[in-house]
C-alpha cells in the first residue's frame, strides 16, 4: 500500500478491539490541516461488493466526556455494530467537530442555542455567527479510499442527505443509504428535530419535550483571562453528561463547559465544571484523553474509566472542575503523568477556582502528576489540600 496520495499520508495500523468486534485502525495524517484521520475496518477492503461505510465527523464532548445532547455517539456506536455483524466495513473518523466549524464554534452554537431557551435551532445558531449549516469537506475520505485500495462503491449508513450528496459530488460512488435510527431523549430532542426539519432520517419520536435547563445560560462575548492575554474565554454552556458504564449515580450530571482559546498554543481548551460556587473546596483534575478511547472499547479504555471515576468524585464532593486540551489536531495519546505540568491547563484550574482551596484528583499510584499538579497550583498561589485518589488504572 502507498504510505501517501495527494496531500493525505499513511502512517501505519493499529489493532482496535471495541464491543462490537475486533477493527484494524488505519491512522492518516493530512499534509494541508495537520489533522488526523482514522479508517476503522474489518474484512476485506478490496473486493468489488458494495461496502458498508460510515463516514463519521468527531464528537469529543459524546464520544471522551459523555455529553448526551446531542446522537453522534450512539450513531459511532450503531455503525461498529452494523459493520461487525456484517463482517465487511469501514468508518471514516475525521476531525471535524461542530460540522467542520470546530470546537469553539460548536461551544458557542450550544450557548447560542440555550440562551435562546431552545428557540433558536443548531442551525440558526450557526446562521446568527455567519456560517454555513455545515462546513464539512470530505477530501479525506477519497484519498483514504486511494490509500486503502478500495475500489467498491459505499453502503452508507447516514441519516443526512447533504452528506450522501457531498460524497457523490466528491466523485465517491454511492450504492445505497442505510439510516441509523435511534429514539431522541429529553436532553438531545431539540438537536434531533433541527436535523429533522432539515431532512435527516430519524425516528418520528423527535418530537418529544426536552429536559429544563437547570439554571438560565446568558451569552458571552470572548474575553481574555486577566494576566493571560493568550487564554480568551469563548463560550459557556451546560452540558448533560452521562456514564455509560452501567454503574451507580450513571446520570446525566449537569455540567457548565467552559471553552477557551489558548491561542499561543493554537488549540481549544475546555473546562468541565461541576456543582456549587462559592466557599467550597474545589475538587480539581487535568484529565487527558486518547483519541482511541472514543470509540466504544471493553472496558471503556483507561481514561475514560478515570474520567468516570472523576465525575462521581465530583458529585460526591459536591464541586469539582476538569480541564481538557481538545485535541482537534493530535492523534498521540496524552499520558496521565504529563498532566500536572501544562501551565495552560493551570492556569485555567487556578481561575476557576477563585480563591478557593482545592483537592486534586488523581489516579492512584500517579505520584508524578500529583506532584506536578500540586507544584503547578503553588506556584499560582493556590492552596491543595488532602488529594482525592481515584481507583482504577493509572
Amino acid at each position: 500500500m502507498s504510505r501517501i496520495h495527494g496531500t493525505l499520508v499513511s502512517l501505519g495500523t493499529r489493532r482496535l478491539a471495541t464491543t462490537r468486534g475486533e477493527f484494524v485502525a488505519h491512522v492518516f495524517q493530512s499534509l494541508a490541516t495537520r489533522d488526523y484521520a482514522l479508517a476503522v475496518a474489518c474484512g476485506d477492503l478490496a473486493s468489488p461488493a458494495p461496502l458498508l461505510a460510515r463516514v463519521h465527523s468527531s464528537c469529543v464532548t459524546s464520544e471522551s466526556w459523555g455529553g448526551c445532547d446531542c446522537d453522534c455517539a450512539q450513531q459511532l456506536d450503531a455503525a461498529l455494530a452494523r459493520i461487525g455483524r456484517a463482517g465487511r466495513g469501514v468508518v471514516f473518523y475525521l476531525m471535524q467537530e461542530g460540522r467542520g466549524a470546530g470546537f469553539l464554534a460548536k461551544a458557542r452554537d450550544r450557548m447560542i442555542v440555550q440562551a435562546s431557551g431552545n428557540r433558536l435551532s443548531t442551525f440558526e445558531a450557526y446562521a446568527q455567527m455567519g456560517l454555513p449549516p455545515d462546513c464539512r469537506r470530505y477530501d479525506e475520505v477519497v484519498l483514504a479510499r486511494e490509500l486503502l485500495g478500495i475500489a467498491a462503491p459505499f453502503e452508507l449508513l447516514t441519516n443526512n442527505p447533504a452528506k450522501t450528496s457531498a460524497l457523490e459530488a466528491a466523485g465517491i460512488p454511492i450504492a445505497g443509504i442505510q439510516p441509523l435510527r435511534h429514539a431522541a431523549s429529553p436532553f438531545n430532542v431539540h438537536y434531533l428535530r433541527a436535523k429533522l426539519q432539515l431532512g435527516h432520517t430519524l425516528a418520528a419520536d423527535a418530537g418529544g419535550a426536552g429536559a429544563a435547563l437547570p439554571e438560565p445560560v446568558p451569552t458571552v462575548e470572548p474575553r481574555a483571562l486577566p494576566g493571560a492575554p493568550q487564554v480568551v474565554h469563548v463560550a459557556s454552556y451546560l452540558l448533560p453528561v452521562v456514564l455509560r458504564d452501567g454503574g451507580p449515580d450513571s446520570g446525566p450530571h449537569w455540567f457548565w463547559s467552559h471553552a477557551y482559546l489558548d491561542a499561543a498554543a493554537r488549540r481549544s481548551r475546555v473546562v468541565l465544571a461541576y456543582g456549587r460556587a462559592g466557599g467550597d473546596v474545589l475538587a480539581v483534575r487535568v484529565q487527558p484523553e486518547a483519541l482511541t478511547e472514543r470509540f466504544p472499547l471493553p472496558g471503556g479504555g483507561t481514561h475514560r474509566r478515570l474520567w468516570n471515576a472523576t465525575v462521581r468524585a465530583f458529585v460526591t464532593h459536591g464541586a469539582g472542575a476538569a480541564v481538557f486540551t481538545v485535541r482537534d489536531e493530535l492523534g498521540g495519546d496524552a499520558r496521565p503523568s504529563d498532566a500536572g505540568s501544562n501551565e495552560t491547563a493551570l492556569l485555567l484550574l487556578a481561575h476557576h477556582a477563585g480563591g478557593r482551596r482545592v483537592r486534586p484528583v488523581v489516579a492512584a499510584g500517579d505520584e508524578a502528576a500529583e506532584s506536578a499538579l500540586r507544584a503547578g497550583l503553588a506556584r499560582l498561589g493556590v492552596a491543595a489540600g488532602e488529594s482525592i485518589v481515584l481507583a482504577g488504572d493509572a
